[in-house]
């Protein structure tokens, strides 16, 4: 190990905020002595940036750097310029195709050991087992233990052959939450046998054939494997089941410390301490300059009264470092990107990936002689979204949808909660096609839905965007389909399949009621 001014820090992983590493970074990194950066969007803008990001940032320290990323695919992207996007794990589910998975992987850890990332935190297996399931939804590969199983060991499998390192998240599977941990502590009262399958039993699956994978843990708690603490703290879970029952010897990452879950009930910097007892190799600090030294000072703390044995500790460093390094390390075993395989390959998941839930009136396909309103309602919660996301609807839908439908096709982005006038402007069309965005969760997009089907039901066509479990709100008869995102390339896809031009192979990967 290289020497770092704070040996507990040694342990964090630290994000900043800017596109270059800011000065106060600079000093955080340095006196803490972090081992790992993460980057987020708000750092990356292309593929070439961020390459010259990572290189500048390994020259700050002169210990090694695992540079790390949440590259997901579909809801969670941390860079959509320059790299492959891909339309996320639910269609990627939806299609059940191993080779496509594999592909994906290997391309995805292409592009990210081309950039000199070293560690994708993805992807995730959490089995979607609660449709109104807050966190995860359509980042889920799906509910079927099988299935998933055999679509992640292809995505780790895919990403290993660039050493590039996979993060088996989240431990011991949230599927089954009813709250987000971003926002607060959600709590399963499962004993551990109602738990066990199918929710550890992928894991431990996944580990036995991928021993060299990382995991990350989750802020839950469940209580019949310990009723107090959520796995991030818990010494039951990390060390009893993931270090002990399934005898798994790789790098253990937490969740984010500064989530709502952490931060409403223990505090970030005691967290970070706890987290280290419990077992964890791998301490996410992302966001806040202040937390990450107080998170440190924890760390150090702990080492100073014995509750972190040293040479544990020092495992656990070896376990960063052992990972860290970027391109230099990777001479002669990474191939390098090809784009255009990449988008091809990302189109074909989205065509092949789209769910016809059912279309009794006959309404599609989408003819050339027909007159067509598409209408896509927008909470005003959207806009955030949009601004994170980089995704302006009018702009998206006018580039994918209003190019493949009929000449004279009334495109709208209808602002909610609505007036009631939004839908008079559709009553002469033959076929109303409408967007929905988790109307599960949006009252006014619910309310929205509601009045189509009681106004316009003959000729209404139901798009289900960011979450399909809206198919649960559609009424009996109703035209619907899912492309379990919202990705241009899956605007294009469900263009194609209104008009025909591909039809709806995907299977629904998740129970939606």
């Amino acid at each position: 190990m290289t020497e770092a001014p704070c040996a507990g820090g040694a342990r964090l992983m630290i994000g900043f905020h800017e596109k270059r590493p800011e000065a106060a970074f600079q000093d955080v990194l340095r006196e803490t002595g972090a081992r790992s950066i993460i980057l987020f969007a708000r750092n990356l803008s292309c593929a070439s940036q961020a390459r010259e990001l990572i290189d500048e940032l390994r020259s700050l320290v002169p210990w090694p750097l695992l540079i790390a990323v949440d590259q997901e695919g579909g809801a969670v992207l941390r860079l959509s310029r320059g790299v492959t996007v891909f339309p996320g794990n639910m269609a990627l589910g939806a299609t059940d195709d191993e080779t496509l998975a594999l592909e994906q992987g290997r391309q995805s850890g292409r592009e990210l050991a081309d950039m000199g990332f070293d560690f994708n935190l993805a992807p995730v297996i959490d089995l979607q087992t609660n449709p109104q399931n807050p966190g995860i939804g359509i980042r889920s590969l799906g509910a079927d233990r099988a299935r998933a199983r055999v679509l992640a060991s292809a995505l780790v499998h895919g990403h290993a052959e660039s050493d590039i390192l996979c993060c088996l998240k989240h431990f011991p599977g949230k599927g089954a939450a009813s709250v987000d941990a971003h926002l607060d502590l959600p709590v399963l009262e499962q004993t551990l046998a109602e738990f066990e399958d199918p929710h550890l039993r992928i894991f431990e699956e996944l580990i036995a054939e991928h021993p060299d994978v990382a995991i990350m843990s989750t802020h839950l708690v469940v209580r019949g494997l310990d009723a107090e603490r959520p796995a991030t703290l818990s010494p039951a879970v990390i060390r009893r089941l993931l270090r002990g029952r399934m005898a798994f010897r790789g790098l253990i990452v937490t969740d984010c410390l500064e989530m709502g879950a952490i931060v409403n009930h223990w505090g970030v910097a005691e967290a970070a301490a706890q987290a280290a007892v419990a077992g964890h190799d791998l301490i996410p600090v992302c966001h806040t300059p202040q937390r990450q030294r107080a998170a440190a000072s924890c760390l150090d703390d702990a080492l100073a009264d014995g509750r972190l044995d040293p040479v544990e500790h020092q495992s656990a460093i070896d376990r960063i470092e052992a990972r860290a390094g970027g391109r230099p390390r990777r001479v002669g075993v990474a191939t390098p990107p090809d784009a255009a395989r990449g988008q091809n390959l990302a189109e074909d998941i989205a065509q092949r990936a789209l769910h016809l839930f059912g279309d009794e009136r006959g309404l599609l396909p989408i003819r050339p002689d027909h007159r067509v309103s598409v209408i896509l309602p927008r909470p005003k919660a959207m806009v955030a979204v949009e601004e994170q996301l980089g995704i302006r609807w009018s702009d998206e839908l006018s580039a994918t949808l209003g190019v493949m439908l009929p000449p004279g096709t009334d495109l709208r982005v209808v602002d909610l909660p609505a007036t009631g006038d939004e839908l008079s402007r559709a009553r002469s069309a033959d076929r109303i096609v409408l967007f929905t965005w988790d109307a599960s969760a949006q009252p006014a997009m619910r309310a929205f839905l509601e009045q189509a089907m009681g106004q316009i039901p003959d000729r209404l066509i139901v798009v289900h965007l960011r979450n399909p479990f809206d198919q649960s709100l559609v009424h009996s008869g109703i035209t619907a389909l899912t492309a379990f995102g919202f990705r241009r390339i899956q605007l294009l896809a469900v263009a194609k399949a209104l008009t025909g031009t591909v039809g709806f192979r995907g299977q629904m990967p998740a129970p939606w009621v």
